[in-house]
């Protein structure tokens, strides 16, 4: 059976289309995987290093940019579908699925178009575009929490949870520690605002600093900039602009400082983890917002917004957990709540039920 994988721009489509097709391949190991992702972002970092067969279109973004960049994704969006189409074409899948992002949309159009099956993954609480658009076509969307299925408004929808690489901590949450161990994630292209914040943060605790002990990816631009903050505060911290093993991250980590991106919301949930989430401001949806409000309306996580405040109210949190360690702990268990470990899994099931009707 082939299935072709499509999605990326940004980790946080590519990791969960691999996990797809790992998982896949485990379930039914005659599987033939074909992945395509862009020719803009990390798509031929990541993919080269997973030994599976993949292609890039020429896609971009079309959101969230000028006319002229809008007008050109537009007739690079017309020229990626034919492209797509052809590659669609030569592999003969018998079944697409879509996780998002600049190239999902392409190949998910080409899919459709050849009347070939849709299964659309959504990390987002709140859907993308191309998955807001593809969704009427699709035969079956798969959304990460509850609060994803009045977006799309069908009965195509399964709440799966987000497909990770990332493994659940095997020994649940700890009693925090002292000093406390915090983890600064901006997710896998850095956050610059974030960096600078959180920096700040830590040099407005003046002597109290000493109570911290900080592991913070930075992303790969701020690296020099927030070890050289951090070496004038006197703060023990590991500076790093990419961390390959997070489970390990994760397992260390009393509380973590993040972004809101899909995959950083669930890996903190399977982790267990009490967190402080500051959603990137800028995009049209709030994406990263409603995805934050999972963890805060449980009571698992402090939403906090990327403001000209930030700062000041960062140092504050910081200040107000390092008192109430119980808080910690009971974030991080109600953090468990939102776990969904098996997403991969039935993901999976579900491509594979759906090829075996579809009479692949």
């Amino acid at each position: 059976m082939r299935v072709l994988i499509t999605g990326g721009g940004t980790g946080g489509h590519l990791m969960p289309a691999i996990a797809i097709g790992e998982e896949l391949m485990r379930q039914h190991p005659d599987t033939e995987l074909l992945f395509v992702g862009t020719t803009v972002g990390m798509d031929r970092e990541i993919y080269s290093k997973t030994g599976f067969r993949y292609e890039l279109l020429e896609a971009r973004g079309i959101r969230g940019h000028s006319l002229v960049e809008r007008a050109r994704a537009v007739f690079d969006f017309i020229g990626a579908v034919r492209q797509a189409s052809r590659v669609v074409s030569g592999f003969a899948p018998a079944l697409v699925v879509g996780v998002g992002g600049y190239a999902s949309a392409a190949a998910s159009a080409a899919a459709v178009l050849r009347g070939i099956p849709l299964v659309l993954v959504e990390q987002n609480t709140r859907p993308g575009l191309a998955n807001s658009l593809l969704s009427r076509f699709a035969k079956k969307i798969c959304v990460p929490f509850d609060e994803s299925k009045h977006f799309f408004k069908n009965d195509k929808v399964i709440v799966t949870g987000t497909p990770l690489r990332f493994k659940a901590v095997p020994n649940g949450v700890p009693r925090p520690s002292e000093p406390l161990q915090i983890l600064v994630l901006g997710g896998s292209s850095g956050a610059h605002r974030l960096n600078v914040g959180v920096v700040q943060a830590f040099k407005n605790l003046g002597k109290n600093v000493i109570k911290y002990a900080v592991v913070h990816q930075t992303g790969p631009h701020d690296e020099d900039l927030v070890r050289g903050g951090y070496a004038e505060t006197g703060l023990e911290a590991k500076v790093t602009p990419f961390i390959d093993q997070m489970a390990e991250a994760y397992g260390r980590a009393d509380l973590i400082i993040a972004r809101a991106g899909g995959n950083t919301v669930a890996e903190i949930a399977l982790a267990g983890r009490p967190a402080i989430l500051v959603p990137y401001p800028f995009h049209p949806d709030r994406q990263q917002e409603h995805n934050a409000r999972v963890l805060e309306n449980l009571g698992a996580a402090i939403l906090m917004h990327d403001d000209d405040h930030l700062a000041d109210n960062l140092t504050r949190e910081l200040s107000a957990l390092m008192r109430d360690r119980d808080r910690l702990r009971s974030m991080g268990e109600k953090a468990k709540i939102a776990a969904r470990p098996d997403a991969a899994s039935a993901i999976a099931r579900t491509c594979l039920d759906l090829a075996a009707g579809a009479g692949a």
